[in-house]
């Protein structure tokens, strides 16, 4: 009972240490050393977290950016229960296509032969997450994202994000991870009731067939 209760009133709270990058860094993660990922001030796109005034950015370019392990990449150890199911919330903005990168650098150079592709990667415990392979999302339009039913198999799971933007820069913030509701269980004061209307019941059939 006393395992239950830890885990039910856990519950809502948010596993991820600095998921809005407040610190102006990254703080309470690991990233990669490839120097593409940079904490910065949030940008003014549609639908922008009003509350939030950093985010993660990454200018990594080409497909190997999307390495688990030798990409670019940001990840965090969370601590976990084993067999619990979390769900995994965050605001995600591609950037800006070739046509539009929000500063006219690719206007000006006006190069047809530019590849615009942008890619994020949610990994949890070195897996995919299933819908976590984010393809050219809409450009320079911040839209938030919901994974549920994310199992831990240990007490330290690693959450990771890895980014590719061709040629502008991406940016991830208010990324958050709570435990899913627990089963509803019978308080003690109730489990009790219900073994003494049991027992009850048990010793008035006894008494009868005695009768009998």
């Amino acid at each position: 009972m006393a395992l239950w209760a830890a885990s039910a009133s856990a519950g809502g709270i948010d596993l991820v240490a600095n998921g809005g990058f407040t610190t102006g860094d990254f703080t309470g993660w690991t990233s990669s050393s490839d120097e593409n990922w940079y904490v910065n001030g949030i940008d003014t796109n549609p639908g922008a977290p009003s509350d939030t005034s950093y985010a993660a950015e990454n200018g990594c370019v080409g497909a190997s950016c999307n390495d688990p392990v030798n990409g670019s990449w940001i990840t965090q150890s969370l601590a976990t229960e084993v067999s619990q199911t979390y769900t995994l919330t965050f605001f995600f903005d591609p950037g800006a296509s070739s046509e539009d990168d929000g500063g006219g650098g690719i206007d000006a150079i006006a190069d047809a032969s530019v590849i615009t592709t942008t890619e994020l990667d949610v990994l949890w415990d070195g897996s995919l997450v299933t819908g976590g392979q984010i393809v050219n999302a809409t450009s320079s339009t911040w839209e938030e994202y919901t994974f549920t039913g994310l199992t831990a198999s240990t007490t330290s799971t690693v959450l990771e994000f890895t980014g590719r933007e061709d040629p502008d820069y991406l940016q991830l913030t208010d990324i958050s991870v709570t435990a899913d509701a627990s089963p509803t269980v019978p308080e003690p004061a109730s489990l009790t009731l219900i073994g003494g209307g049991l027992l009850g019941m048990i010793c008035t059939v006894l008494r009868r067939r005695r009768k009998a």
